[in-house]
């Protein structure tokens, strides 16, 4: 493999002809999938209000994409070797865009959930192989700046994302959040077909473990159905106790299988290593976190302080936008300073900016709760460079393709745990105060009691995941 990867260096008339082309038809791809997951989330409140349900039931909209977006992550990074990337990323495309056509024209939630679970497939296989497309398209001289343009179209896609998708649903309809899709999905498609060709060596036969990658979609689909039984009813019922011995089921039988397959999906031994586990455990608890809060946040600033999607969408705004700023700046200190708490320092001012963001829910400031999104923008923005940068280097380099997707698992199934938790956390508060209706229709003064509390949670899981960041550096630990 290392033999094949240098001779595509040797040939850059064939190799690095159309880098170019290839890095903007793979970017428009990352750009999609980020403005649409924004989007859907600011589109939330709109939906459950349309199709009458609570949000334990739509938030499957959410959570099932992003289960499945975990659960397929490691196997499509498998299934490239013998397809080739190229080949993957444009048959993901495809079933992106129409699924995101039978999105845009579903008649009832269900058929929406099953599209977007059709579209979390058609994205995990975009996704998956989008970074090594990139790799490969670009000589080793470049490959960072690429990439650099990778990590600013998602900082970009996230900025543009609850804007845009707070104004079409304002103004034409939440449809078309999904429409909007399909014509950029053909465009991508045409220039995919056109410069997306590079040298590839795949294997001949598919090397998969179909044991390990069963129980892995299992283990996934299992738990995010327990949680959302859970949020339903909130009691033992049979289905939650069909769920959950299923799940236990699957991850013993995906453990047993990865520490005896001779083609692991993957290597259990990793997690013996305590500095690869604790930033992957960091990402996971954030992530769990992070997504509690965006998702009720629009719910609040619709149902408590009567805001329109548009305007829900342009606060939202704030947090990318410190994003944009705080990234950069994070990547260049730890360059220079190569600080052991970086981590757990963007961590403390994460946690300090949802306990706030949970005190202006409760009083209904508005001033403290723009301060606490743009503070919230810089904790999330300082985390990622540190985060991930220790976490790659935890492992040797020949690890960094699996060190790269199981993190990128860890960060999937904790945002689909998070929503999940932010259903059943806000079901619990407003049970308790008896009331069992549609959660916008709740008032005002129910709503903001639980949903700051569900904030201030999420404070104390950030103050969690800074603990987990310093054990890191902590010797004997």
């Amino acid at each position: 493999m290392g033999k094949s990867v240098q001779n595509e260096y040797e040939i850059p008339d064939n190799v690095y002809k159309n880098k170019n082309a290839i890095l903007i038809t793979v970017l428009i791809g990352i750009f999609m999938s980020v403005l649409d997951g924004y989007m859907v989330t600011i589109a939330l409140p709109t939906i459950t209000t349309q199709f009458n349900i609570n949000l334990s039931y739509s938030q499957w909209i959410i959570t099932g994409y992003l289960a499945v977006m975990t659960g397929f992550f490691i196997i499509f990074g498998k299934i490239s070797e013998y397809t080739g990337k190229t080949k993957l990323f444009i048959a993901g495309w495809v079933l992106f865009t129409l699924s995101s056509l039978a999105c845009g024209f579903a008649t009832s939630i269900n058929t929406l959930i099953i599209f977007r679970i059709i579209q979390a497939t058609g994205a995990a296989m975009v996704a998956g192989v989008s970074g090594a497309i990139i790799f490969h398209s670009f000589p080793p001289t470049e490959i960072g700046k690429a990439l650099g343009y990778f990590g600013a179209v998602v900082a970009i896609g996230s900025l543009v994302g609850p804007g845009l998708g707070g104004f079409i649903t304002s103004t034409i309809g939440w449809p078309y959040i999904f429409l909007i899709n399909v014509p950029i999905g053909i465009f991508l498609l045409v220039c995919a077909f056109k410069y997306l060709k590079i040298p590839e060596t795949t294997t001949p036969h598919l090397h998969l473990d179909w044991i390990g990658a069963i129980s892995l979609v299992i283990m996934v689909t299992t738990l995010m159905l327990a949680c959302g039984e859970l949020a339903q009813s909130l009691t033992i019922s049979t289905p939650l106790i069909t769920y959950g011995a299923l799940f236990i089921l699957a991850l013993i039988t995906f453990i047993w299988q990865e520490s005896r397959s001779k083609n692991p999906l993957l290597e259990i031994s990793l997690f013996h290593n305590k500095k690869f586990t604790l930033p992957v455990l960091s990402v996971f608890i954030f992530s769990v976190a992070l997504n509690m809060a965006i998702v009720l946040g629009p719910f609040y600033l619709q149902g408590v302080m009567n805001y329109s999607p548009s305007q829900v969408g342009l606060l939202f705004m704030l947090v990318p936008l410190a994003m944009m700023f705080a990234s950069p700046l994070g990547g260049k200190l730890y360059d220079k300073y190569h600080s052991k708490y970086a981590s757990g320092l963007s961590m403390t001012i994460a946690a300090i900016s949802f306990i706030l963001l949970g005190y202006g829910y409760l009083i209904g400031n508005l001033c403290i709760i723009i301060g606490a999104l743009f503070l919230w923008g810089i904790g999330q923005g300082l985390f990622t460079s540190p985060n991930s940068t220790e976490t790659m280097i935890s492992l040797p380099r020949e690890k960094t393709a699996i060190t790269s997707s199981v993190s990128t698992t860890a960060k999937s199934l904790g945002g689909a745990l998070g929503v999940s938790f932010a259903s059943i956390f806000t079901l619990v508060g407003l049970n308790i105060a008896g009331y069992t209706g549609n959660m916008l229709l709740a008032g005002p003064q129910l709503l903001s009691s639980s949903i700051s509390t569900i904030m201030f949670i999420a404070g104390g899981l950030c103050i969690i995941a800074t603990i987990t960041s310093i054990l890191r550096n902590i010797r004997g630990v």
